[in-house]
């Protein structure tokens, strides 16, 4: 599968693979309450460390910078030249917000569980257009000139679910395997509050997140 915006590859890996995709009614911040975060300012590219401690870099930069016209509002984009030799640019809109000393980012999406189109075709991610939100934690190691994030785990989301601690849908199909039936997560929504999602988060950071984490690493500035 082809990149488009990397930053969101993972996302868009899990829904490629048949895999649940959480959802959340509410994004974990307001543009209002959300920040502008410097430290995701600038050109990033994709890279994967191997078990061995080896990197590999992906070849697609993304630039990441604030959205002069939408408060609170930051952008991601990228640009590259298709099959037909045109130069096509993407560009996405999410959500960074601080709770307690952790980082989240809330990024929109469509009714049928998709990243909107950019801009540029028609479409804005903005929030009149919003319809649902997917989730994940960052963190930046100034050490390493890195960026960290991990996405919501939908097994993990479930478990907290059950157990009461926020609010939404579950939905399960009945499928056999080895010739016994068994329950299999379709989907899974979220329709907790903004307050509620960001107090839940505020006791338990990690608590939904998966343990892998997707890097990007800083492009040093030419000259």
């Amino acid at each position: 599968m082809k990149r488009s915006v990397p930053f969101l590859t993972a996302l868009l890996i899990l829904a490629a693979n048949g895999c649940v995709l959480p959802t959340f009614e509410h994004a974990v911040s307001t543009p209002e309450s959300s920040f502008w975060d410097d430290k995701l300012c600038g050109e990033w590219v994709p890279i994967t460390i191997g078990t061995n401690g080896t990197i590999k870099k992906d070849n697609q930069p993304v630039l990441i910078g604030h959205d002069p016209k939408n408060k609170g509002w930051t952008i991601i984009g990228s640009m590259r030249i298709n099959a037909e030799h045109e130069i096509e640019h993407e560009i996405r809109h999410f959500l960074a917000t601080r709770i307690g000393d952790d980082q989240f980012i809330s990024i929109p999406m469509s009714e049928d569980e998709n990243f909107f189109a950019t801009p540029t075709t028609g479409k804005s991610d903005l929030p009149n257009n919003v319809k649902k939100y997917a989730l994940g934690k960052y963190s930046y190691d100034v050490k390493t000139d890195r960026l960290g994030v991990r996405w919501v785990s939908p097994i993990k989301l479930k478990e907290a679910m059950q157990r009461g601690m926020l609010l939404g849908t579950i939905t399960e199909e009945t499928t056999e395997r080895n010739g016994k039936k068994e329950l299999k997560l379709k989907a899974i929504h979220v329709e907790s509050t903004t307050k509620q999602l960001r107090e839940f988060l505020k006791q338990y950071p990690d608590m939904i997140f998966e343990d892998t984490t997707e890097y990007l690493q800083r492009v040093a500035p030419k000259g």
